[in-house]
């Protein structure tokens, strides 16, 4: 032990050893027993002058330990092995959440990357939204003149600002738009 080691040690109590320096003073400190005991003191004398009360029964507690846990005996337990039936069944597990997450992707891959709902209806149902749109457009197209006006400049706002929502499939908002007759 040598006046730099115990220049060290102070050091490393005060927060002021740098880290490379503190593993080389540790591993010195845990062969050599002088500085362990000068490590100790310097606890010691820190306590003191904070004022700590001082264990008698503290000093030397690794010591003791170390002594404690050489003279116990070892226990040698074998390790368990686990069953091959359960090693399987938990291997068949994991495959078959896998293969079930798969499956939902399957499933519902297509819906989630689904670039834009279809503007052209199916072959069959092509008839029937003719005569649907031929009957709007009559109802449309009746007395009053300035409601009809008013729902077309709607129509054609919402068709400008629909795409700049990024809404697929669903609107973002809803506007209830309906005339009445006049009672």
């Amino acid at each position: 032990m040598t006046d730099e080691h115990k220049q060290r040690l102070s050091e490393l109590q005060d927060g002021e050893l740098d880290s490379a320096s503190v593993t080389r003073l540790l591993d010195t400190v845990a062969y050599d027993d002088q500085l362990r005991a000068s490590w100790e003191r310097y606890h010691l004398i820190g306590q003191a002058i904070r004022g700590e009360p001082i264990g008698v029964d503290t000093r030397r507690i690794a010591d003791r330990v170390r002594c404690t846990l050489q003279a116990e005996p070892a226990i040698l337990a074998h390790r368990r092995r686990r069953s091959p039936l359960r090693q399987r069944v938990q291997r068949m597990a994991g495959m078959a959440l896998a293969a079930s997450v798969a499956f939902a992707v399957f499933l519902m891959g297509p819906v989630f990357y689904q670039d834009a709902l279809q503007d052209t209806p199916p072959a069959g149902a092509s008839s029937r939204f003719a005569e649907r749109d031929a009957s709007a457009n009559q109802r449309w197209h009746q007395e009053r003149v300035d409601v009809a006006n008013k729902l077309d400049l709607f129509l054609v706002t919402h068709q400008a600002a629909a795409p700049m929502t990024g809404a697929k499939g669903m609107l973002p908002y809803a506007t209830l738009v309906g005339y009445e007759v006049p009672r």
